[in-house]
């Protein structure tokens, strides 16, 4: 069997290319991906697998990506977002089954889902970090009779000196005044149009974040988790995404927003209009820190391990007493065993792992449905993804207490 790997030498599909090479069966693995040199240098990690190759393709083009897909069994997409309609186009035309990372609105799934439900084909999407923390959240609904709460945490501790282009554009989207993304779920009702930095609350990560008063963030639990069996039948009111990055992005994003900087009409500067907005960003896009080095030497220089933490927080009632159940995802540090690499890649594996887990399972016919789902509202068991999270030797911690 044949995947393709699109974007894999990005930060976060490296480490899915890892894993696959780590604990997949798949005959070839294809790296595909515009960066040549990285794709190459990722390959080299993978301690002389003949099953992986290169190909370039221009995910700015559909029709390069079609036909990378043709000679494939699956594919698996870590592309940046913005090339997501041209992806989800050309798994239309090819009829792949496959995992992405990236989400599609709503409006569009059935276009997609119809098409490929017709092939008879499956394709998984909103799989990064989304999967690890939607499969916990059904976790702690199978051990509750009625939910209150389903709080979201999401522990990004990484300083603003080590990013990435597609970080920076991650993280200050998050904060922009003018989205209308930040929402959350309340007794039937999407609740839109939150300001930046609402809904704070204080929430104790494990080492080495800590104690951190969190904050909404702009994803797509609060849209997919009330459609989940489980989650309707436990009654569950209320559905919150919080997270929290390192201090010195929130002093940037905040320095960006009282300065009105994300709103800024063009300034002329040399008979030339330039955004402030872009101007800022560009530059902190310029002095990202990407350097293939010793993950130890990473940890030496952040202070901590380069990772993210993923917790989730349910709430409720189990024979008629209150509970509070929270569970807590950690990767393994260093995830690629002590070999030099960026300290984006080590940081990416909370999305990589997912997708290369969802794509296994997929492969081996542990998810029957058909047209464009997420994993979270197929029939496979959260026990089973945990299963495999596991066994890479990530931590899946948990604590109970009586509701307050």
């Amino acid at each position: 069997m044949k995947v393709v790997c699109l974007g894999g030498a990005g930060a976060m599909g490296s480490s899915c290319v890892y894993d696959l090479h780590k604990t997949s069966d798949f005959d070839e693995i294809v790296v595909a991906d515009f960066d040549e040199i990285t794709a190459r240098r990722v390959i080299n990690l993978m301690d002389g697998d003949k099953r992986f190759s290169y190909v370039r393709v221009d995910a700015s083009k559909k029709e390069e990506i079609a036909n990378v897909l043709k000679s494939a069994d699956c594919v698996v997409d870590t592309l940046p977002e913005k090339y997501v309609y041209n992806f989800m186009d050309a798994v239309k035309e090819v009829g792949i089954s496959g995992v992405s990372l990236n989400m599609i609105d709503v409006d569009k799934l059935p276009y997609y889902s119809a098409a490929l439900e017709k092939a008879g084909k499956t394709f998984l999407i909103g799989n990064g970090g989304c999967a690890t923390t939607c499969e916990m959240a059904k976790l702690g609904c199978e051990e509750m009779d009625e939910v209150d709460d389903i709080n979201i945490y999401w522990g990004m501790w990484r300083p603003i000196t080590h990013g990435t282009p597609g970080l920076v554009d991650s993280i200050h989207t998050q904060y922009d005044p003018r989205t209308d993304q930040r929402i959350y779920w309340e007794n039937g009702n999407i609740v839109r149009n939150m300001p930046p930095f609402a809904l704070p609350r204080e929430f104790e990560f494990p080492e080495p974040i800590g104690k951190q008063e969190t904050y909404i963030l702009t994803h797509w639990e609060p849209l997919t988790l009330p459609l989940v069996p489980i989650i309707k039948q436990r009654k569950t009111k209320r559905i919150v995404v919080r997270g929290i990055w390192h201090y010195s992005w929130t002093r940037f994003v905040r320095t960006l927003l009282e300065n009105g900087i994300y709103e800024a009409e063009p300034i002329e500067i040399n008979g030339v209009k330039v955004s402030p907005y872009e101007v800022v960003i560009k530059h902190i896009k310029r002095h990202s820190v990407e350097k293939w080095e010793d993950p130890y030497q990473l940890a030496e220089r952040f202070r901590f391990n380069p990772q993210a933490i993923l917790s989730v927080e349910i709430t409720g009632y189990k024979n008629g007493m209150g509970k509070r159940i929270i569970y807590h995802s950690q990767l393994p540090y260093p995830f690629f065993d002590g070999k030099p690499v960026t300290c984006s890649m080590d940081y990416g594996s909370y999305v990589g792992v997912p997708c290369s887990i969802s794509l296994q399972m997929l492969a081996h016919g542990e998810i029957p449905e058909k047209g464009v789902v997420t994993i979270e509202m197929t029939s496979s068991s959260p026990q089973r993804y945990f299963e495999e999270f596991e066994k890479r030797g990530a931590k899946l911690m948990k604590q109970e207490f009586a509701k307050g």
